[in-house]
């Protein structure tokens, strides 16, 4: 085998151009499998985990977003009585007995100019290199999202309201070799944060109405919603994000109305059905124009793969004739062969495991490259299991 190997790499070598179209071809058909396994298995789990959540409501979940122009929502909060306007909305909205709620603003970033956080938390590291996933959060987040800590404990009651200059912070699993509990943290507008717990590895966040992500809270810093300490726009940003949990759309038209009296915002409301069928649509879209254009790639590297195989045997005819007749076995020219498809298959997943690290994707890419290599192989191995040393020799001449 040992010789075998060094046979293909020098076949490689003498046929370096060829192998590298081939290598690239390969490549790009194995990228183009892999992101269409991360966009299944992403709609997948995002699927799974909110019927998880709307199963355990037993009620649908609607987003209200404002649709006003830009003008109208600064006239809104620009006004003298703006606060009072929006919090008697946003308390009327959270206090209704009609529906339940949930609130989850991620709106806002949190900036820590001065900061012990590698690179991999940054959410934008070329525009916003002091900027941080921040998740606002209220009480009825916790239980929706079965919250839990592994140090330390989730907000109490008592934090959803002023805690004055000291606000406790939640911080996501993988801060826990930068940060312990009781920290204080100070972001760049000087406010003060105490770490009162670390989350549950894997804890998540859903809003299908900013796409199928999932939102990990492993690199998340995650604050109380303090209401009492709201200004305008803290209002504007909580009220907008504001998730209504009810089976009857007529408590979204009395959301509106209650908005109309107050001469606030108009609201366009989505339900989470609605808007993953949105998404499933979309996702399946894009499926298919990269499965389209996967195929045609496939297609073409493998017949050129077998092409320049076939080629390659055709050329070395006499050289395998004499193999054989000095009492060699085809199945060494067969191993010589093979070496050659998979060194530029192990490659290409080389660049794959790089692409996305060793993920249930990579692994499934790698199953799928495995499985191309051996349909490029059955017709050179059939095609030298068959052939004799008479044959071999007539058509070397």
């Amino acid at each position: 085998m040992r010789q075998q190997l060094r046979y293909a790499l020098e076949d490689i070598w003498d046929r370096r151009f060829n192998h590298f179209i081939l290598f690239v071809q390969v490549l790009a058909a194995l990228v183009l499998v892999s992101f269409i396994f991360l966009i299944y298995l992403n709609v997948n789990s995002f699927y799974s985990k909110l019927n998880e959540i709307m199963k355990e409501q037993n009620e649908e979940i609607y987003i209200n977003r404002e649709i006003d122009n830009v003008e109208k929502i600064n006239e809104i909060n620009f006004a003298q009585d703006s606060i009072e306007r929006q919090g008697e909305l946003y308390k009327f909205i959270k206090n209704n007995s009609s529906f339940k709620t949930y609130t989850a603003d991620m709106q806002s970033s949190m900036w820590l100019s001065d900061s012990i956080l590698d690179n991999s938390f940054i959410v934008n590291p070329r525009y916003a290199p002091n900027a941080y996933f921040l998740l606002k959060i209220d009480e009825d987040f916790q239980s929706i999202f079965k919250l839990k800590c592994v140090k330390g404990r989730i907000f109490s009651t008592g934090d959803f309201k002023d805690t004055g200059r000291q606000i406790p912070l939640l911080l996501g699993y993988d801060f826990q070799k930068f940060y312990d509990l009781d920290d204080i943290i100070y972001d760049d507008e000087s406010q003060c944060y105490r770490v009162v717990g670390f989350l549950e590895k894997s804890s998540f966040y859903l809003n299908p109405s900013r796409g199928s992500l999932i939102y990990l809270l492993d690199k998340a810093f995650v604050i109380p919603l303090q209401s009492d300490k709201f200004e305008a726009w803290g209002y504007c940003s909580a009220i907008n994000s504001t998730f209504i949990i009810t089976d009857n759309p007529e408590n979204l038209q009395i959301i509106q109305e209650k908005s109309n009296e107050l001469g606030l915002y108009t609201f366009e409301s989505i339900s989470f059905t609605d808007q993953l069928q949105y998404l499933l649509e979309a996702n399946r879209f894009e499926v298919l124009t990269i499965g389209f254009i996967m195929t045609t790639t496939l297609i073409f590297s493998i017949i050129g793969f077998i092409s320049n195989l076939i080629q390659f045997i055709n050329t070395h005819t006499k050289e395998f004739a004499i193999h054989l007749l000095c009492g060699g076995r085809v199945i060494s020219i067969i191993q010589r062969v093979l070496i050659q498809v998979f060194i530029i298959i192990f490659l290409s997943d080389i660049i794959v495991i790089a692409i996305h690290r060793f993920s249930m994707t990579t692994f499934l890419t790698i199953v799928s490259s495995l499985f191309i290599g051996l349909i490029i192989m059955v017709y050179p191995i059939v095609m030298l299991s068959r052939t004799q040393i008479n044959n071999i020799l007539r058509r070397s001449q």
